[in-house]
């Protein structure tokens, strides 16, 4: 459930994704069970998999951020991120546009390519590059706004 709620922020949807995936974890099972080095990776690539799936029939629905918008510079250093908890980056990860947030999430945490990103989610590759930039620019600025705060 946690894997997929990274990706899909409606929880009913997220939990849609799980039962789904437990559905083709046994469907092909059976089939790959040969094949499987280790369970967990191949069950947590299937789940991940459900999730964009999901994702992308739900894209229509989100309001794609252009990468040409202007956003505020800034600069941040990497101390302050550190300060941060896991709990803390996951909540300001959820602050980010969801395309911003699913290429951030397949690029830095389950750690796919560009290229592999941008077939997953019907993107091209360069613009999996501006949306991992975009991101990681605007969890800075959010990280900076929240230790201000503090």
């Amino acid at each position: 459930m946690g894997i997929s709620l990274r990706y899909l922020s409606d929880h009913a949807t997220a939990q849609e994704a799980v039962s789904d995936s437990f559905l083709k974890i046994f469907d092909q099972l059976p089939r790959q069970l040969a094949g499987i080095r280790s369970f967990k990776a191949w069950m947590r690539a299937l789940v991940v998999r459900t999730a964009i799936d999901y994702f992308r029939k739900e894209k229509k629905n989100y309001r794609m951020t252009s990468l040409d918008a202007d956003h505020d510079s800034f600069a941040t250093s990497n101390e302050i991120a550190e300060n941060q908890s896991v709990a803390e980056i996951l909540e300001l990860l959820d602050k980010l546009p969801p395309v911003w947030k699913v290429v951030f999430n397949l690029y830095e945490v389950e750690g796919y390519s560009h290229e592999e990103i941008g077939k997953m989610l019907l993107i091209p590759a360069s613009s999996s590059r501006a949306y991992l930039a975009k991101s990681k620019q605007s969890l800075r600025k959010l990280i900076t706004i929240q230790n201000g705060s503090h």
